[in-house]
């Protein structure tokens, strides 16, 4: 996957000039506010106009779900968590929405019959539907996701003509991150070295950059040397390993991501086997982060699976707990 950083032109257009010629210059403020608007927003697959400001948004991946929530607008129609349930991060309100289907198939039908205003998603998943979808409601879509979640938290408030509102909540992040940084510093935690993976039925996997690892960057966490990139932007997000390669996996503390929906899932134990024969490995046991009982369980719906601004910040809470834990 490539990140990409879709140019973004947000022009408010408006009915405000026509608005004013027509009452001769003298309408003021109030009718300023009253005209209608309108915001064109260039994105990766065109550009669309959007009346604003859209009240029922549909959202077609987990971090636009999620980015949308923060921005404080409740969505109309959601795809479906990869998980049993919703994330406990985000706000009861999600629960209000009518599930339209899963990222990887959405229900088109279902979208439809919401009438949306607008509709969010990627090009990664749904660049085959956009032309079905753009007939439904002018949709924005971004050109990935994962590694460039600020960039679409970006994007997808601007298609809600919310472009402040979305500076402000980065802005909150970024502060939030420093303080974690901060933290970690004084806590005597500051050149920790953090190996991120995830165990799952079939394969294991290394986390380099994507969503997790921007959220570990930006608190300051060092990578060990087998996990760091050159090119942060064209690097590949993760990894698949094989059990001759567990050495890579180690550091100063290994994040362990655990999903409830392996556990619970009836064929759950597969990830549970799995798991259990690459850490019953002498590999696995001579890492310095297992000998010196550093392996650390993460919940991986705000690791890895919500990918918006709410899970980033989830995360934060979670890096910086066990950093003061550890100091």
């Amino acid at each position: 996957m490539h990140p990409s950083h879709p140019p973004v032109l947000v022009a408010l257009a408006a009915g405000l000039a026509l608005t004013l010629t027509a009452c001769g210059g003298g309408g003021g403020a109030a009718e300023t506010e009253a005209a209608s608007t309108t915001v064109t927003v260039e994105h990766t697959m065109d550009t669309v106009d959007i009346e604003c400001a859209p009240q029922k948004v549909v959202t077609l991946g987990q971090g636009a779900t999620d980015s949308v929530l923060a921005l404080g607008v409740t969505p109309v129609g959601v795809v479906q968590p990869w998980t049993d349930d919703w994330y406990e991060y985000l706000p009861d309100e999600v629960e209000e929405a009518t599930v339209v289907g899963t990222e990887i198939e959405p229900d088109l039908e279902a979208v439809a019959a919401l009438q949306p205003d607008v509709i969010l998603g990627s090009k990664l998943r749904h660049e085959a539907l956009y032309d079905q979808l753009s007939q439904i409601a002018p949709t924005v879509f971004a050109e990935t996701i994962g590694v460039s979640w600020k960039e679409n938290v970006s994007l997808y408030a601007d298609a809600l003509c919310l472009e402040d509102k979305g500076e402000e909540i980065l802005a909150d992040y970024e502060a939030h991150a420093a303080e974690v940084a901060e933290t970690a510093e004084a806590a005597g935690s500051g050149d920790i070295e953090a190996s991120m993976v995830r165990f799952m039925p079939d394969q294991v996997r290394i986390y380099l950059t994507g969503f997790p690892g921007s959220v570990m960057r930006d608190a300051g966490l060092e990578r060990p040397e087998a996990q760091r990139v050159e090119d942060w932007e064209d690097s590949e997000q993760l990894i698949e390993i094989s059990e001759e390669r567990i050495p890579d996996m180690d550091g100063d503390v290994i994040f362990v991501m655990v999903s409830e929906k392996w556990y619970s899932d009836s064929g759950s134990q597969e990830t549970e086997e799995n798991m259990a024969t690459w850490t019953s490995t002498e590999l696995w046991q001579r890492l310095s982060a297992v000998e010196n009982d550093a392996v650390h369980e993460v919940n991986e719906s705000h690791w890895n699976l919500g990918g918006g601004i709410g899970a980033a910040n989830a995360m934060l809470d979670d890096i910086e707990e066990y950093l003061v834990e550890q100091g």
